[in-house]
């Protein structure tokens, strides 16, 4: 029996850890065993994760005491529930709150701020100068610019958050560190909350307040767990796609002149980007709420259920060659941002920003490369979600000025 978490190796750092395919092959609903020394059931086919995140016998709650977690830490994290981790029809009362937020007719009207967001980190950049470190410089700045957007807060504040984040997304950190930070967080947000009360403040949280909060729809305490989820998830996620995709673009430099010869490919490579990375190491974690089946394997009520969406991205009887980066790849059925009643709210977001650096970042940078051998390239192995720790960059200045 295999122990979950599974580890990507360091020898093809892009690609899920192998063990999805030998399973996938031989045995693709198997039991594995977690931190603590219980049982769960992981799951590496496609359709059969889909089909469980979509199954109405299937629950997201954490405070449920059977709940798989993975790790001491992750417990910790998941105490206060925000909505994304409620059942329906909880659940989906508090999306439709926020779903009018994230629309894509909203989200494309923010095409404009997040260019002139992109424009503002590519001045400081070019008047530091080469070398410099783009997860510092870009990858961590622009969702952090966003972020503070939808917070309505001052960009100073980033710095705060990152580092709390990543004390909450290592795999190796501790019970206690992890409280330590939650704790931190939320302080935090709760006082950002309490700002937006009797101003009708136009950004997220402010309308959030206004509309549901101040109404008596909303709790307080709810309100703040949601904005923290909303913080974490569109900052975290699109910091590290923007660092590993980066460098995915630069190892395969025959896809990079592709989108650099026609930029209406790049939301099609983001596509691509999204399947072939698929950062998310921990995404599609649920229990059995009732018996069922799937693909004849029955499932008791109370079962863990680990569903990695990496390993439906890279099955071959639905993405052929899945292991090969093919911006040109019809891609849109990936799984990366979940599937079913608990989907990304934030996809829309998330998209726009990959797209708007994907499709300036080389022209403004002409030369772009990695100052660093490939081997000594750090990668967040131990991270709930993949991505890089640092990528040192330089480029041909006179080129670029």
């Amino acid at each position: 029996m295999k122990t979950y978490p599974m580890q990507r190796e360091k020898t093809c750092p892009f690609a899920p850890p192998p063990e999805y395919q030998e399973l996938r092959d031989t045995e693709p609903i198997s039991r594995v065993r977690l931190y603590d020394g219980r049982k769960a059931w992981l799951f590496t086919r496609y359709e059969d994760i889909r089909a469980v995140l979509a199954h109405p016998a299937v629950s997201a709650e954490t405070l449920n005491p059977d709940f798989p977690f993975l790790t001491p830490g992750d417990k910790i994290s998941k105490q206060a529930q925000s909505f994304q981790r409620w059942d329906d029809p909880r659940h989906a009362t508090r999306r439709r709150m926020l779903m009018p937020f994230f629309t894509i007719k909203r989200i494309r009207a923010m095409r404009p701020r997040i260019r002139e967001m992109i424009d503002d980190i590519y001045a400081r950049m070019l008047a530091i100068g080469p070398p410099l470190d783009l997860v510092e410089h870009l990858a961590l700045a622009l969702p952090s610019s966003v972020a503070c957007d939808l917070l309505g807060v001052d960009y100073e504040t980033h710095e705060f958050f990152e580092s709390r984040f990543a004390v909450r997304l290592d795999r190796r950190s501790t019970a206690e560190q992890v409280q330590a930070a939650n704790t931190e967080v939320r302080a935090f947000v709760d006082d950002v909350v309490r700002s937006k009360y009797g101003a009708n403040k136009p950004d997220l949280i402010g309308q959030f307040v206004t509309q549901h909060v101040e109404t008596g729809e909303v709790s307080h305490e709810d309100a703040v767990t949601d904005a923290v989820l909303l913080l974490l998830a569109g900052h975290e996620t699109t910091a590290n796609m923007i660092a590993l995709g980066t460098l995915a673009l630069l190892e395969h430099p025959d896809q990079l002149a592709l989108i650099r010869k026609d930029p209406t490919t790049v939301p099609n490579a983001v596509e691509e980007l999204l399947r072939f990375l698929t950062i998310s190491q921990s995404m599609g974690v649920r229990i059995a709420a009732d018996d069922f089946e799937i693909a004849g394997q029955p499932i008791a009520a109370g079962d863990g259920l680990i569903l990695p969406v990496a390993a439906g991205n890279w099955d071959d009887s639905v993405f052929s060659h899945p292991e090969q980066f093919d911006v040109t790849r019809e891609a849109r059925g990936h799984i990366t941002f979940g599937f079913g009643p608990h989907v990304c709210l934030g996809q829309p977001l998330a998209r726009l920003e990959l797209e708007e650096v994907f499709s300036t970042l080389f022209d403004r940078f002409p030369g772009l490369r990695v100052d660093l051998p490939p081997d000594e390239v750090p990668f967040k192995f131990d991270a709930v979600f993949y991505g890089l720790h640092r990528l040192p960059i330089v480029w041909d200045e006179k080129e670029s000025a």
